[in-house]
């Protein structure tokens, strides 16, 4: 009932922040004795976890971990935190964070899919563990009766082995499919090889249309090299808080390109062919 409220009334959300915004002593007693009741009320601990973060401009996630990370640890009950990987490419924010939190920053690891460079490969197979993983994490969110395998198979391949990124085209062929129902409600509707077409096409424009000049050389050189020539210039940091660029972690750390922007790359003059 709270959460819907503070969804639904900024009236409420602001009048919150307008009491507290300067006291911050007294929301975090405030929140301490509403989970000191909650942990009464259910025997348990209690997790926090405070995501999307890593969706934040980087401006503003500096603004939120290096301001006022103190301030969100001072609750007296376990929080998880999320950030995008390209603020902790920031030297003095890593430190803060690593430090505030007692070096317990754990890295989520994008799954890979494909060895490095399998993936360039007309005939590249998804390695068979990760990509059941994924498999069975849409099923759950989604229902494998509502796809089709093969397509399935694809939505997988494309996600880059990025759970986001995977949520992500599965709601865009959503879209599409409920626009289907809603113009022929008898159809027995899936997600296929068509529905899938026209979603990824649409997350194609998207991730072109803010793309520049610069930003696609930065992404051939990471596509030639599975690496930029400065991993953290401002440009990088960008494209990898956006998804453009995954970062891939074995014994040793290496960059690709996602599967959809490895498309737009293709497209162009300078991508070199064989």
């Amino acid at each position: 009932m709270i959460q819907g409220k503070l969804k639904a009334d900024a009236t409420i959300r602001e009048e919150i922040k307008q009491e507290f915004i300067r006291k911050v002593s007294d929301l975090v007693a405030t929140i301490n004795e509403i989970a000191a009741v909650v942990r009464e009320g259910a025997k348990q601990d209690i997790i926090v976890v405070i995501d999307d973060l890593d969706k934040l401009d980087l401006g503003v996630v500096r603004q939120v971990y290096q301001e006022h990370i103190k301030a969100l640890f001072l609750p007296n009950f376990r929080i998880i935190l999320t950030t995008p990987i390209s603020a902790l490419r920031d030297v003095s924010l890593a430190a803060t964070v690593e430090t505030e939190t007692n070096n317990q920053v754990v890295f989520m690891p994008v799954t890979k899919l494909f060895k490095r460079g399998e993936s360039r490969n007309a005939d590249a197979v998804a390695m068979a563990e990760p990509a059941a993983r994924l498999k069975e994490i849409l099923a759950k969110r989604l229902g494998s009766e509502l796809i089709e395998p093969e397509t399935l198979d694809r939505l997988v391949a494309y996600s880059g082995g990025v759970l986001r990124e995977l949520i992500r085209i599965a709601n865009e062929c959503c879209r599409i499919c409920l626009r289907l129902v809603r113009r022929n409600p008898e159809a027995a509707i899936k997600i296929n090889a068509e529905v899938f077409e026209e979603a990824i096409n649409k997350l194609r424009i998207d991730f072109d249309t803010r793309l520049g000049t610069t930003d696609y050389e930065m992404l051939m050189a990471t596509y030639r090299d599975f690496k930029p020539a400065d991993p953290k210039a401002q440009g990088f940091l960008d494209l990898l808080h956006g998804l453009y660029v995954l970062e891939y972690r074995n014994a040793v750390l290496w960059y690709d390109i996602h599967p959809i922007v490895l498309e737009l790359l293709k497209q162009r003059d300078d991508f070199p062919r064989e």
